[in-house]
């Protein structure tokens, strides 16, 4: 396997990547081998003035997307990306959450699969919006790839986040949208505003339906879904605990769901209404 920089600060170099105070527009990506595996992120910035959480850092980096050809594969922001990299790899991303507003918050190590054979009629691009975070500066973006010269027996990944607001009123509501007919849908990542506390356990989804040709296939209580973060939530919690707290993920590689087979379509319980969630469909191309 080859490991090489798709964006990052000239070599060598005491900068963990390139600069990343602005934003990249759409930039084709030059392929390392034949067989794109994952993508590597790492996120940084200094601290000053004051202390800046580790969840109000990775808004900075707002959206990442990636193209192949003419069809988007990749549409998360970056918290959106290490719940992605958690669920799938069970593997945690190493970060620091400055508190003396004098050095750094960084978030390393996140890694997002691909699963993506390179042809030359279908190049690769992507993108990174970045949105300034106050007390933010001298950001600096790494993303690598991990490029194979066999072609792996792995089938390509889509994630592109679906921006829902929940129901002014607690209850079921469909969603409105059937799941693209592209593959098998392998997992289901939630990502709440209200979540589990001590003194609250209404939910922005407290349930999720799925439905198949009409019929519902599964229910899902969030209070048994997996959650992507080490869930100690004994006095303060980590700074890892705080990034992740509000994400929730249902697997189903097991048996994965046929979205070419049946209209595959979700309903939404919410129990605290009128919130910005996002729903993540992790699906397998066929």
């Amino acid at each position: 396997m080859r490991i090489l920089p798709i964006e990052d600060a000239a070599s060598p170099s005491a900068t963990p990547g390139a600069v990343f105070t602005a934003s990249i527009g759409t930039k084709q990506i030059v392929p390392q081998g034949k067989f794109l595996d994952s993508l590597v992120f790492g996120l940084k910035g200094a601290v000053a003035t004051a202390a800046v959480v580790i969840e109000t850092f990775v808004g900075l980096l707002s959206e990442y997307a990636l193209r192949v050809g003419d069809k988007t594969r990749l549409q998360l922001a970056f918290d959106e990306l290490i719940a992605l990299s958690a669920w799938f790899y069970n593997k945690m991303p190493r970060l620091w959450e400055n508190t003396d507003a004098t050095g750094n918050d960084f978030i390393f190590d996140v890694r997002v699969p691909v699963h993506e054979s390179i042809s030359a009629e279908r190049p690769l691009y992507h993108s990174a919006t970045r949105t300034a975070q106050t007390n933010i500066a001298t950001e600096t973006l790494l993303i690598a790839g991990k490029w194979t010269e066999a072609v792996l027996d792995r089938k390509p990944i889509s994630a592109i986040r679906i921006p829902y607001t929940t129901a002014a009123a607690a209850g079921y509501t469909m969603m409105g949208i059937t799941l693209p007919p592209i593959g098998k849908l392998i997992g289901l990542i939630v990502k709440q505003v209200a979540e589990f506390a001590d003194g609250d356990i209404d939910l922005s989804v407290q349930r999720v339906k799925i439905y198949e040709d009409g019929e519902v296939s599964c229910e899902l209580n969030v209070a048994g879904g997996s959650g992507v973060g080490p869930f100690i939530t004994d006095g303060t919690l980590s700074p890892l605990t705080d990034l992740l707290k509000d994400f929730h993920a249902f697997d189903f590689r097991d048996e994965p769901i046929d979205l070419k087979a049946k209209k595959v379509e979700l309903a939404i319980e919410t129990q605290d209404v009128s919130d910005a969630v996002v729903i993540i469909p992790v699906i397998e191309l066929e």
